[in-house]
């Protein structure tokens, strides 16, 4: 019975879902065959100049139709709670077989009266243009109208009947192919009705059962909310019932010992009392045991409410014994024994049970002997109760680990009242503050330090106001307690309350942030220092090259930019041993410092290498200086007991002769020290801007580089490239290395610039664009899909015209996705040859390949390109990030970020070396962090192995 209600309270919500659902879509569809209607008067009358008095008649009558259709859904279908379904319903119907017959009408007049009035048009055109017409309504009707079925059917049955006969009466042999296609076009539509409102019908269903299945819930939480609160009364009386037991237990023995003349009076009173007895039991869950000792019988009462199932037996007290746990047996009989011999008021043990369910439960066992011989006094009758104290023993358990927690845990922590007085405090917290519990308990919270200081005093003022207000307090302090202790803390404080929400104590932890505090100013030190020398780091180096360069505060007009390596490292080193070599770094550290005490900076970049900032003052000769420094070289360094004479290689690079800018005047210094290693060292070699390779050596290091391109030497490097936010890799930047045969690694800043000059360029990039595309299908083969590889182009590649072939070979050859592929280019390339470079970005934009616009804002940066380019990322050159930390330069940074993401492009930070940086670039909304920081240029083999290890690190 139920169930068949509950279907028809079902059929019955989906009949009204069906007309909600129909009402709230019949506006739409009139609203869309009024402008089917419209679209049929346009292409009639207008473009194909029909007009005929019936078919205007009929177009105003199809109008007027969907006007009144309007009119009755915003009185009626958009307020349906005050109508009857039925009566909706039969309106829906009603209007749909309306719009059906004027569709239907409408075909058979135009086709009609086409036929007498124009010639313009043939049978199967007119019959085209008039299906489509009614095709669009039937799509309409599908989208609006098939919550109820047959409202769809009213509409295409009328619509329909006209094209199907004219089709049986008209079919001809040219046109049966058409026809045939109209008639499994109409087909096809009624299977999407049916099926658009079989799934209709689907998700009401569902939507009514989960509708159920919520009610039914919220019937289930307030069931059971009442019984959890009948449970708690059950519970509350237990107790009273409890305390009552223990009163009549007293009662009862006085009236043993006071009332022993009147037999008949006590058992009746025993009776009673049996009785309440009984009921108190069976509240509370407590068994109670009568034990006929001389008959060895035990009668029990309530077992079988509580966690002990023993029936009354003459083998109960055996069963007892088996079943108590063999560590509380002992104690167990010690207690009954000296009970029954008199020695003992009460019986009273405390021990665990076996239960099937519940394992080993913790038990009280009471009980008295009420009945002695009285020649022998031997034990007659015993009667008593057992009582379940596993949750107490649980409590009790807890309380002794919290207990044990509050002494032993490593952190310091406090309880106040709602004073804020201490109130107990751990040891822990004794040791930070250097102050025994004696001296801090009774004390107000800041009463303990030495808060003599106004700003200390009004820190701690707005501290008890926080705790006042919101209960909670959460911040790092620095304390110097009364003990002459100062130490720097972490300190997190939360209010306890009450029922009524009333605070009544506080708990407070600390944990001493010193240990914390030496590390941060160790790594501090190590960021900008170098731990074997003492000597300023790479990192250090770059930053102060960079000030000296931007900061017009300093002044400085004219410096040299010194490298300085040591002849024979390797060999000295491996002589030495690695102590040795350390030894020798620091004492050549050393030297440096006293031979260039007037220098701005001295550095240590890297192994044997070090770098010298020395400003030029009143014409001084950087020659001489550097020569003065080789003098001071010649006096030997004494390393175990041996002397050795060391040698230095030298190279020069001037500001602002040779460069302006930081990575000009660093590889120009490192070119220059090359070129004096290659003289065989113990040389000083200034950069030379117009020739920096003699002739003989530029023709030997081109025909070395036609080979390099023909051997397969050359090879491709990737620095990752990482998400801001997560630090997830997400690309890599292809960077070219050249392993020449006999002279080694050959720097990119001297055989790319040659590569242009000779037109080399084009291979170069040729080979970069393969090698990039065949280690993306390796990343693809090992399931990394969305791995993309910015590739660095030239404004020769665009101009010679291949770029685009040599990419989609590269592509196709390789099986991977262009949007893989992203492409680098510079400003100054975009002012070669606009047309071509704007035709062949957007050729690349159709192809879905990125485009990068690389070191923004160093060369001719200029708005206009970034709306004028098809570009979609900005990449910030690193002289923008050396600079952060210094106000004015993070504007400017945080300005190109602002402007990128304004203008819908992603922001990506090359050259981000420290902490700080990637932390600013992360909070001004940078979308792509890469640099040195997360790591360098790698092979091949070592970039894959780093993806993996990051693949693995993101998914623990």
């Amino acid at each position: 019975m139920t169930t068949t209600r509950q279907l028809d309270e079902v059929k019955k919500r989906i009949f009204e879902s069906q007309i909600a659902d129909s009402c709230r879509q019949f506006k739409p569809f009139i609203m869309g065959y009024l402008l089917v209607m419209l679209f049929t008067y346009i292409c009639y009358v207008i473009i194909y100049s029909f007009d005929s008095t019936w078919f205007n008649l009929w177009i105003f009558f199809a109008l007027g139709l969907g006007g009144i259709g309007l009119a009755v859904s915003k009185k009626y279908f958009e307020r349906i709670k005050d109508h009857s379904y039925r009566r909706l319903d039969h309106l829906l119907q009603g209007f749909c077989f309306t719009f059906g017959l004027t569709m239907g009408a409408g075909y058979c007049l135009i086709n009609h009266q086409m036929n007498l009035e124009s010639n313009t048009l043939d049978l199967i055109h007119r019959i085209s243009l008039t299906t489509l017409v009614i095709h669009v309504v039937l799509i309409l009707a599908i989208t609006c109208l098939t919550s109820r079925l047959r409202n769809f059917f009213l509409v295409f049955i009328p619509s329909t009947l006209p094209l199907v006969l004219t089709q049986a009466l008209m079919l001809k042999d040219e046109g049966f192919i058409f026809f045939n296609g109209l008639s499994f076009a109409l087909f096809i539509i009624m299977l999407c009705a049916v099926a658009s409102h079989h799934t209709r019908m689907r998700v009401m269903n569902l939507m009514i059962k989960n509708d159920q299945l919520m009610n039914k819930t919220d019937d289930q939480r307030r069931w059971t909310e009442e019984l959890c609160k009948q449970l708690q009364e059950e519970m509350d009386r237990s107790k009273e019932i409890e305390q009552q037991l223990h009163i009549h237990n007293q009662l009862l023995e006085q009236k043993v010992k006071e009332r022993t003349f009147d037999i008949e009076r006590m058992n009746a009173r025993l009776e009673r009392s049996h009785q309440n007895l009984e009921l108190a039991h069976e509240t509370a869950g407590i068994g109670s045991w009568d034990w006929d000792i001389t008959n060895r019988f035990v009668e029990t009462t309530n077992f079988s409410n509580s966690v002990f199932e023993y029936k009354d037996s003459k083998s109960h007290h055996y069963t007892l014994l088996q079943a108590i746990h063999p560590d509380d047996l002992a104690n167990f009989k010690h207690a009954m024994k000296m009970h029954l011999r008199g020695f003992s008021d009460r019986y009273e043990s405390i021990y665990r049970i076996k239960n099937k369910q519940h394992g080993w439960v913790w038990v009280q066992d009471l009980g008295r002997v009420i009945q002695r011989d009285p020649v022998t006094k031997k034990p007659q009758r015993m009667v008593g109760i057992r009582r379940n104290i596993n949750e107490e023993k649980k409590a009790e358990e807890r309380l002794k680990l919290s207990a044990s927690v509050f002494e032993q845990a490593a952190e310091g922590i406090f309880i106040l009242d709602e004073k804020l007085t201490y109130v107990d405090v751990n040891p822990c917290y004794e040791k930070v503050t250097g102050l025994t519990k004696a001296q801090i308990v009774g004390h107000h919270i800041f009463d303990i330090t030495n808060n003599k200081n106004l700003s200390k005093h009004n820190h701690h003022v707005l501290i008890l106001n926080q705790l006042m207000k919101q209960g909670e307090f959460d911040g790092e302090v620095v304390e110097k307690f009364i003990s002459g202790v100062e130490v720097p803390l972490w300190m997190h404080i939360n209010s306890i309350r009450d029922s009524h929400n009333r605070i009544t104590h506080f708990i407070g932890i600390i944990s001493d942030l010193t240990e914390r505090k030496n590390h941060e100013k160790r790594l501090s030190y190590l960021q900008t220092y170098d731990a074997l020398t003492d000597l300023p780091n790479r990192n250090f180096y770059n930053s102060q090259l960079h000030l000296y360069i931007t900061d017009t505060v300093k002044s400085i007009e004219k410096f040299a930019t010194i490298r300085i390596n040591i002849d024979r490292f390797r060999y000295l080193n491996d002589t030495l041993n690695n102590n040795g070599g350390d030894e020798l770094l620091k004492q050549v550290a050393r030297r440096l410092r006293v031979t260039n005490s007037d220098a701005l900076l001295i550095a240590r970049l890297n192994g044997d290498d070090f770098a010298v900032i020395y400003e030029l003052l009143h014409g001084r000769d950087i020659n001489e200086y550097c020569q003065h420094m080789m003098a001071a070289f010649q006096e030997p360094f004494l390393i175990n007991q041996q002397e050795f004479i060391i040698t230095l290689s030298i190279g020069v690079a001037l500001y602002p002769e040779h460069g302006r800018q930081m990575d000009s005047l660093n590889n120009h210094a490192e070119q220059a020290l090359m070129e004096a290693k290659k003289l065989g060292g113990n040389t000083v070699q200034l950069f030379q801007a117009e020739n920096r390779l003699s002739s003989s050596t530029r023709l030997s290091l081109e025909s070395d580089l036609r080979k390099a391109i023909m051997n397969d030497e050359l090879v491709v490097y990737y620095q990752p490239k990482l998400q801001a936010s997560t630090e997830k890799v997400i690309g890599f930047e292809a960077l070219v290395r050249w392993h020449h045969p006999k002279q080694g690694l050959i720097p990119p800043a001297q055989f790319i610039p040659l590569a242009e000059e000779t037109s080399l360029i084009s291979d170069i990039g040729r080979i970069v664009i393969q090698q990039s595309a065949r280690q993306l299908r390796i990343w693809k083969d090992l399931g990394f899909e969305d791995i993309s590889i910015s590739v660095n182009i030239v404004a020769q590649q665009i101009q010679r015209g291949r770029l685009l072939d040599e990419i989609d070979q590269a592509i196709a050859e390789n099986g991977i996705e262009s949007k893989n592929l992203e492409l680098e280019i510079t400003e100054s390339s975009l002012m070669d040859d606009n047309d071509t470079v704007q035709q062949v970005l957007q050729a690349l934009k159709d192809r879905n390949i990125m485009v990068s616009l690389d070191d923004f804002g160093t060369g001719y940066s200029s708005l206009a390109y970034l709306g004028q380019y098809p570009i979609d990322i900005i990449k910030m050159d690193r002289s923008f990030i050396s600079k952060i930390g210094m106000q004015n330069q993070e504007a400017i940074v945080s300005a190109i970020i602002a402007m990128g993401k304004a203008m819908g492009m992603k922001i990506v930070a090359e050259g981000v070396e420290t902490i700080e940086q990637s932390n600013f670039l992360k909070s001004q909304g940078c979308d792509i962090l890469q640099g040195y920081l997360f790591a360098k240029p790698l092979h091949p083999a070592e970039s894959t192995k780093y993806l993996q290890d990051k693949a693995i690190e993101q998914s623990a």
